[in-house]
């Protein structure tokens, strides 16, 4: 029985920018040639669908990004926590690309309450490398990183 995991990429040219949307587990099943195929024009890569990266996926995508043509400006965003962890572990994981907005999850002390929030790189930078204060949405109290802080940044003040 062969078991597959779900995995989608698609590629929107917009005025401008070439949009790359990946969604699913990235691992060996993982078609990921539509990078390959990438031009000079700006791309920017919509992350947030990505659930979880294998061994296998992270050696595809490096493969991959590092055909992405140097000319071209390569961002990153709405990158989710496994996408932040490669990024962390992995060196040159988002090739020449910049890495421009990310989610980090989050818990409240005081009620219990978990989301995913989404944070702009350059705020966190401006910041000290530290989230900015995030209230609870249930009961306004300050929020924090489900994490070590300091670990889940590192990605953040390697490229200060």
């Amino acid at each position: 029985m062969v078991v597959r995991t779900a995995f989608s990429i698609d590629v929107v040219a917009e005025a401008d920018a070439d949009v790359v949307t990946i969604a699913g587990v990235v691992d060996e099943n993982a078609d990921l040639s539509p990078l390959l195929r990438l031009g000079a024009r700006p791309i920017r890569v919509h992350l947030r669908g990505v659930r979880r990266i294998n061994s296998f996926g992270v050696r595809s995508w490096m493969d991959a990004i590092r055909h992405v043509p140097i000319t071209a400006k390569l961002s990153f965003v709405h990158c989710p926590p496994p996408v932040v962890d490669q990024c962390n572990m992995v060196s040159g994981f988002l090739g020449h690309g910049a890495l421009d907005s990310f989610y980090a999850p989050m818990t409240c002390a005081e009620c219990d309450e978990q989301l995913d929030q989404l944070f702009e790189t350059e705020v966190c930078r401006a910041n000290g490398a530290k989230l900015p204060l995030t209230p609870c949405p249930r009961c306004g109290r300050p929020m924090e990183v489900d994490d070590l802080e300091d670990q889940y940044l590192l990605f953040v003040r390697d490229s200060m």
